[in-house]
């Protein structure tokens, strides 16, 4: 993989909402969560948009529940880890106590796009144990348009 994390690029109309071509600068790119927390959840809370915002409180939990004000970000733990963020002991894996309803960084975690254009981005990656196992499904176009497409014209084009 490219040492700047760039995966695709992307050609994308809004208007029609439809991916018009793709791009890829990886190829057999695999994904897969492991639901070990370890970057996504423990390095703090991602800062929220107003849609995150009205998200959550549609959930039920108010604003001084979850909202860093000062930072504009989820609360955290003294430990830096996202205040939703709970270990399951008997199951051996953490989840989000607020997974329906989490912001929009930590649906897309370990993806984000780059905008480099009004109709184009670049699909890039963070660290993630996740990214390259075998068992992870192929991030092809079939992945971005299922899983990251919603996404990208929600928090882009609205």
């Amino acid at each position: 993989m490219e040492s700047d994390g760039n995966i695709a690029k992307i050609i994308f109309e809004p208007k029609e909402s439809k991916v018009k071509n793709i791009k890829f600068y990886v190829k057999n790119l695999r994904f897969k969560c492991k639901r070990c927390a370890t970057f996504c959840c423990k390095l703090g809370g991602p800062k929220l948009s107003l849609k995150d915002v009205e998200g959550l409180k549609k959930a039920g939990y108010c604003e001084a529940e979850f909202l860093d004000v000062a930072h504009g970000c989820l609360k955290n733990e003294a430990s830096g880890s996202c205040a939703f963020l709970k270990l399951d002991k008997m199951k051996g894996f953490y989840t989000c106590t607020v997974y329906r309803h989490r912001p929009l960084l930590c649906r897309l975690y370990p993806f984000y796009f780059e905008k480099t254009s009004k109709s184009s981005f670049t699909l890039k990656i963070m660290p993630c144990r996740g990214i390259g196992r075998s068992c992870g499904e192929l991030v092809d176009e079939k992945f971005i348009i299922t899983n990251l497409l919603g996404a990208l014209h929600n928090s882009i084009f609205s």
